[in-house]
Order: C-alpha cells, then sequence, then structure tokens
C-alpha cells in the first residue's frame, strides 16, 4: 500500500516539474540560452494567484487566462532585452541577465509579501481516493493541464509554421535567416512562450503548494534536471522526465530520507551529463 500511495504522489509532483521543464526545455531548444529566471516566473505566478485571491476575490482557474496573457507579454518584453544582451554581450550576457531577474523576483517577492509560508483557500474541485491515498481534483487538474500543454506545444512545434520556424532556427540561426526567418523574432516568440507556460504552472499549482519566495530556485533546478533527463528541446521527453523525477523523489522520501528530494534532481543532472556529455550543451 505504501509504494501504491508514494507512487501517486510522485506521479503529481512530477506532473508539477513536467510543467516546468516543458516551457523551459522550449526555450533551451530554440533560444539556446538556459534561461535562469524561469523558476522565479513560477514563483510569480503563485503570488500572482495569491494577490488576485486576496484582493480581487477570484480563484486560480479564474485567474488562469488572464495570467497567462499578461506573462506572454512580459515575456515578449523578456526577450527584447535577451536580444539586447545578445547582441552587446552574447550568450553569458543573457545567462547573467536571467540570473539577475531570479533573483530581483525573488527580492520583490520578499518585500512584498514577506518571507512567511503562505497557503491559498480555494476550490478543491473534490477528490478521489486512491490506494487509500486522497487525490484532490486541483492535482487531478494540474496533471490533465500538463499532458495538455505538453501536447499543444508538441503540435504547435510540428505542426505550424511558427513551429517550422522555431525548428529551423534551433538547427542554425544563420542559415534560418538567409532563408528569411526573422531569428530574433523567433527567440524572442520561444522565450515568451516559455514565461507563459512558467507563470501558468506557478498559477495552477498554486492551490495546493505553499508559497515562499525562494520557491522559484528549487524550480528552476528540478527544471534542469528535467530537460536534460528528456533532452533539450522535446516537451515529450520533459513530461515523462518530469513524472520519472516524481516518482524517484517521493520513493526516495518515503524509503531513504526527506532529504533525497533535493539531492535527487542534483544526482540526475550529473549521471546524465557523465553519461551524455552532449546534454550538457544548453548554450
Amino acid at each position: 500500500m505504501l509504494f501504491e500511495q508514494l507512487l501517486i504522489a510522485g506521479l503529481i509532483t512530477g506532473a508539477v516539474y513536467s510543467l516546468v521543464g516543458v516551457g523551459f526545455t522550449l526555450v533551451l531548444g530554440v533560444g539556446k540560452v538556459a534561461n535562469f529566471a524561469h523558476g522565479g516566473f513560477v514563483a510569480l505566478g503563485l503570488y500572482t494567484a495569491l494577490f488576485a485571491h486576496d484582493h480581487l476575490g477570484l480563484n486560480a482557474y479564474e485567474t488562469l487566462v488572464p495570467a497567462t496573457l499578461i506573462f506572454l507579454v512580459i515575456g515578449f518584453g523578456i526577450g527584447e532585452l535577451f536580444e539586447w544582451r545578445a547582441r552587446r554581450a552574447g550568450e553569458i550576457g543573457q545567462l547573467l541577465v536571467g540570473l539577475a531577474l531570479l533573483l530581483l523576483i525573488g527580492g520583490l517577492l520578499e518585500v512584498l509579501f514577506k518571507n512567511d509560508p503562505r497557503t491559498i483557500d480555494g476550490p478543491t474541485l473534490g477528490h478521489v481516493r486512491m490506494a487509500g491515498l486522497t487525490v484532490h481534483g486541483t492535482e487531478i487538474f494540474a496533471v490533465v493541464f500538463t499532458l495538455a500543454v505538453a501536447l499543444l506545444i508538441y503540435v504547435m512545434v510540428r505542426r505550424t509554421r511558427w513551429g517550422r520556424a522555431m525548428r529551423a532556427v534551433a538547427d542554425n540561426a544563420e542559415a534560418a535567416g538567409l532563408y528569411g526567418i526573422r531569428t530574433p523574432m523567433a527567440r524572442r516568440s520561444a522565450l515568451a512562450v516559455s514565461i507563459a507556460i512558467a507563470g501558468a504552472t506557478g498559477v495552477v499549482i498554486s492551490p495546493f503548494t505553499t508559497l515562499t519566495p525562494e520557491v522559484g530556485t528549487s524550480y528552476l533546478i528540478s527544471a534542469f534536471a528535467v530537460v536534460i533527463l528528456g533532452r533539450i528541446g522535446n516537451p515529450l521527453g520533459a513530461v515523462l522526465a518530469g513524472l520519472g523525477l516524481g516518482v524517484v523523489n517521493s520513493l526516495s522520501a518515503g524509503y531513504l530520507a526527506s532529504y533525497w528530494t533535493s539531492l535527487a534532481p542534483l544526482l540526475i543532472i550529473l549521471l546524465v551529463l557523465l553519461v551524455r556529455p552532449d546534454e550538457g550543451a544548453v548554450v
């Protein structure tokens, strides 16, 4: 019974990792840039849901669509900043911008909301019992949302003109430019979609997540593990890797010790890079 409970809990946690990883792998695959601020935007999505709940009376699901659109617009602005730094200081400049944004977001959240852990009271959407474990509807929604987003991104990348431009830029940005593809715009749009997914992730998981300003860093580490394990630029691979990582974390915490949930992503990154060093080329 314990194994089944840990497995179910791991799959739910893994769905969150997958959702974070899907956006991260998109910008890595197309822009060839590790956006260190990705976890920060997940945290920003969490606190957006908190603000909407406390001050506007909206639950997470009423906040989801407008918040996603706002993060999409913000993403295009951030994309312009990344491109400007790329022109002036190359890829290292972009990395520094991402790191600065992560620290800035964490600092602003701490100033505005203090460092006290917060939770959001909201609709549970019912619950079901699985192997003696109560699974709330909010958690099931997060799993379904993850699969839907991953499938949507996969179809967009594989079946649309936008996706063909993304793949061309990912394969050879210089050659894509010669064929009339606006490479900077392709990179900006990939980053914007990535940030929109990160913000939406925060909103979706807010009903069952404890909010702290530094939570973005932990999601960034998990995103790296998911992307490296699932191969860069592969949204479906990110889903499978995220689910696997969630199960490993859950089983480790249940049968070994809770600190393994923090160590597991780091160990996975190290082991995969030792076995497949080519996956370390994220920039």
